[in-house]
């Protein structure tokens, strides 16, 4: 009781300081994902009724009892959890990934700005005083072309008008065990990705693949069957190098052996190897089995080793995790021009597992939910790994949404020039850091990464949402505690203008859509 009324004490010091300014819990250091869930519900404790807290739904396997909550803040005026307001709603979502350690906190820190400004009818600024929205402010702004300018300005006004959703951490089991020893190791050191699923119960048989992408009715016995596998070099001192390896098991199943290993197993030339390899023939597979090929094993003739006592000495180890972003239901089994992510994304062992169906997993699921029972007219989603902002459609370079449902000429120009006025805002900070500088808009990551089964293409395909993700940090995913002090209140205050503005002009998509 005493820690809370210091906590609650220490917020009403900050939230009654009209300087306290925004991204103040990034100063903070860093946090669970229940120590963000405390902060939230001091947020709306200390809100006059702008804000309320709720449970989008539960964080684990599809099926599972247990798990950790994934907490939500509500914002607008006289907000509401159990009552829809009807509203147009936008919602914000950081974390999906457990390694994107920074994107909680620009989550909370969009919480906060809009919060302290709840009362403010005067146009909205940044922390250096610029105006957000400077365009809405001159006489004659020609929107003929197509320039998008939002017609609000103001915090008070906004809330009057919309509902935001703000979701800091979707992932929890994910980011709580990124911060463990063992998570921040994970992945080449770049830190625990997808959730914490027990994979064995999600694929409890081998699934195979032909070399067009199809599945086998039946998985062939006649061949190698090729598992993406982990490198384990500890024993010499070195690294456990997550899928780093092509593990092939023999015809007969009583061998194993490695394939090709100066080969990437993210190519296309990796995928094709495996199927133009004549003598024997070899099929990729996956199962909910985690491969891990231990450097020290001695081999009789050089290549092959024992399968049985490979087992014996951890060869097959539980597998663990699907990447949520991976997981939802748009193009989630796209083939063409996905060889380069085939093994991947097929793999339990990789980062970027996709499941073993679409939604399969809870934090996905609660999502789908919480659009359905919403009035969402936008979204973004925050991630990290470079500086952009990206927009549908992900899961290829070339195809362009079509569609003319978000009140411009056509809905990708109203996507790019959206996007293009949020980097233009992100990148008008400038600060030394050139992690966190030189914001593009793109439709792809990093111009050429395709995805398949990613959320901002199933909610603006399925759902009519304009929907976006938003990548706040190049080449960082997670920090010691110094860093983190140092660079992620940056990242945040960097970021939030951006989101305001896109709120305001996210607050006229509703209207626009019903013409």
């Amino acid at each position: 009781m005493k820690r809370l009324v210091i906590l609650t004490l220490l917020f009403c010091t900050i939230a009654g300081n009209s300087f306290a300014g925004y991204c103040v819990s990034g100063k903070r250091g860093l946090k669970t994902s229940a120590m963000i869930n405390r902060y939230l519900n001091d947020l709306a404790d200390n809100s006059s009724g702008f804000a309320v807290i709720g449970s989008v739904g539960t964080a684990g396997p599809a099926g599972s009892e247990k798990g950790k909550e994934i907490k939500a803040i509500l914002i607008s005026e006289n907000a509401s959890w159990d009552k829809d307001s009807g509203k147009p709603t936008v919602i914000i979502t950081g974390a999906i990934h457990g390694n994107e350690w920074a994107t909680p906190e620009v989550c909370l820190g969009i919480a906060e700005y809009l919060l302290e400004n709840k009362d403010n009818d005067a146009p909205a600024r940044d922390d250096e005083e610029r105006l957000i929205n400077a365009e809405a402010l001159l006489p004659a702004v020609d929107t003929s072309e197509g320039a998008v300018v939002p017609g609000l300005t103001g915090i008070r006004e906004l809330l009057k008008k919309i509902q935001v959703i703000i979701i800091p951490v979707l992932n929890p089991a994910g980011y709580d065990y990124s911060h463990t020893p063992a998570g921040k190791q994970s992945y080449f050191g770049a830190g625990w990705r997808p959730n914490r699923g027990d994979l064995k119960t999600l694929m409890p048989e081998e699934l195979c693949y032909q070399q067009d992408g199809t599945l086998y009715e039946n998985p062939p016995n006649d061949v190698e069957h090729c598992f993406l596998a982990d490198y384990d070099e500890t024993a010499s001192g070195g690294d456990l190098e997550e899928e780093s390896v092509i593990v092939c098991e023999g015809v007969e199943r009583k061998t194993i052996h490695l394939f090709e290993p100066d080969l990437s197993v993210a190519s296309a030339e990796m995928f094709d190897a495996v199927y133009t390899s004549p003598d024997p023939q070899r099929v990729i597979c996956a199962s909910g089995d985690r491969r891990v090929w231990k450097a020290e094993w001695p081999s009789d003739d050089g290549d092959r080793i024992d399968l049985a006592r490979a087992e014996q000495e951890g060869y097959l180890q539980e597998a663990y995790g699907v990447d949520l972003n991976r997981n939802f239901q748009y193009k989630w089994n796209v083939v063409d021009n996905q060889k380069h992510l085939f093994i991947r994304t097929r793999s339990p062992s990789s980062r970027m597992y996709r499941g073993s169906g679409v939604i399969s997993e809870q934090e996905t699921h609660a999502m789908e939910r919480l659009v359905a029972e919403r009035n969402v007219v936008a979204l973004i989603d925050y991630h990290a790994g470079s500086t952009q902002v990206l927009y549908p459609y992900a899961y290829s370079t070339e195809t362009k949404v079509d569609k003319n449902i978000l009140g411009g000429k056509n809905d990708y120009d109203v996507f790019r020039r959206v996007s293009e006025k949020i980097a233009s805002l992100l990148n008008r900070r400038g600060g030394e850091d050139e992690t966190i500088t030189n914001y593009t808009a793109a439709q792809n990551y990093n111009e050429t990464g395709v995805g398949s089964g990613v959320a901002r293409d199933c909610y603006y395909e399925n759902e009519g949402i304009a929907a976006i993700n938003i990548e706040v940090h190049n080449r960082r995913f997670t920090y010691g505690e110094a860093e983190y002090l140092k660079v992620v209140p940056e990242i945040c205050r960097t970021n939030v203008p951006g989101a305001i503005w896109f709120l305001f002009w996210a607050a006229d998509l509703d209207s626009r859509m019903s013409n």
